[in-house]
């Protein structure tokens, strides 16, 4: 139990980082794709934040939980669904050219790190529970992380490359 209680501080601590990240980074880039795409994932990292807290609450019993709390757990949102407020808020933005930046690349790579640190927690805290909600639990939360790491990586290829993106994303038939 010991372990698992320091595991869901560290679970908050890198939601919490993840956040800030996001958010700050966010406003600071001019890209309308790169800040979209942050935004959406700062707002879900703050779902996570929320959700882990009152897992935290339950574990040192600060809070008891209802029996049915693991039904309010969001089932993470298929890579779609966490697309879709992005390309909403790209909407006006569309026909303008989206030029990489160095800066943007780093961010990236530094999101994606970090993504890929709390699937790696999540992940693990799944494997050594032994309890149903605490697998349950961080299941999803390491499910989400990967799509977000995937949004990450997709978004990054259209900057970088926006007509293999769409060969790729479009299956586009090429003929010689």
């Amino acid at each position: 139990m010991k372990d698992l209680i320091a595991d869901t501080k560290l679970a908050l601590e890198l939601e919490n980082k993840g956040y800030d990240f996001y958010a700050q980074t966010a406003a600071k880039t001019n890209n309308p794709l790169a800040a979209s795409t942050l935004q959406s994932l700062a707002d879900r990292e703050l779902v996570h934040i929320e959700k882990i807290k009152e897992f935290y609450q339950q574990l040192t019993s600060e809070k008891k939980l209802p029996s049915d709390w693991l039904k309010n757990v969001e089932v993470s949102p298929k890579k779609e669904e966490l697309l879709r407020p992005i390309l909403l808020k790209l909407k006006a933005s569309l026909d303008k050219e989206f030029k990489t930046e160095q800066d943007i690349n780093e961010a990236y790579k530094i999101a994606e790190g970090l993504e890929t640190d709390s699937y790696n927690l999540y992940s693990r805290i799944t494997k050594e529970s032994q309890d149903k909600i605490t697998k349950k639990f961080f299941a999803a939360l390491a499910k989400e992380e990967q799509e977000h790491y995937e949004i990450l990586d997709d978004t990054l290829q259209y900057l970088n490359n926006p007509s293999d993106w769409f060969k790729k994303e479009e299956r586009w038939i090429v003929e010689g």
